[in-house]
């Protein structure tokens, strides 16, 4: 006995909005100083830990381990780098990619130059 189900198609979901590449790539910039900021937490509990530094901000808990702040600085710093990459990704439709172009060239006239 074979049974078949068949489901409505429902509408397309489309890919490569060019809003939500570009608010992938504003996300990630807001997220690297979260990520400078956990390195630092991570780097002060273990000075703290080994004796080259005073007391940390958090005294107990979770998050008064450096290892916690050590990995949430690497999982945010995977985030940036995936929204990074999904934000410049190379699949542009052809008006942005040339808008993208025009702005870097643009950026790079501005650049006064080292004359000798």
């Amino acid at each position: 006995m074979h049974v078949r189900i068949r489901l409505g198609r429902g509408r397309k979901v489309k890919q490569n909005k060019p809003e939500v590449r570009r608010l992938a790539m504003g996300i990630s910039v807001l997220l690297q100083p979260a990520v400078l900021a956990a390195f630092v937490l991570a780097a002060w509990r273990f000075g703290t830990d080994v004796g080259w530094t005073r007391d940390f901000v958090i005294p107990s808990g979770a998050f008064s381990h450096w290892q916690t702040w050590l990995a949430i600085a690497v999982m945010l710093q995977i985030a940036v780098i995936a929204l990074n990459r999904y934000g410049s990704s190379t699949n542009l439709p052809k008006s942005e990619a040339r808008e993208r172009e025009s702005i870097l060239k643009s950026e790079f006239d501005r650049v006064p130059s080292i004359k000798q």
